[in-house]
């Protein structure tokens, strides 16, 4: 018999910074494991690899499409435990600060 599968899992808010225009983005990605520098180094991994073969006219990905990789940082702003938390905060922040990167 399998075990059920959880749906507390923690959840990443991060922030991606390019550090040239000092524009950033934020967003929410699940955690694999306690590995979290690692699960959000995937997930933009994840954003510049769709940034290169999806035709999205989203701000974070045509900035990813004119700067190289290496002018970007990334930062761990919280970890919490639940999906709909992680995205409470997430809009939260959204609104109390200006992510340029981030389209509406």
């Amino acid at each position: 018999m399998s075990r059920k599968k959880r749906k507390d899992r923690n959840h990443i808010i991060y922030e991606i910074v390019n550090t040239l225009t000092g524009k950033s983005y934020l967003g929410v990605t699940a955690a694999i494991g306690r590995r979290f520098n690692y699960s959000v180094v995937l997930r933009f991994q994840k954003h510049q690899s769709r940034a290169r073969k999806e035709n999205k006219q989203w701000a974070l990905y045509i900035d990813m499409k004119e700067n190289d990789p290496s002018v970007y940082e990334l930062f761990i702003v919280d970890v919490v435990r639940g999906k709909a938390l992680a995205h409470a905060i997430e809009t939260k922040l959204l609104k109390k600060y200006d992510y340029e990167l981030n389209s509406t």
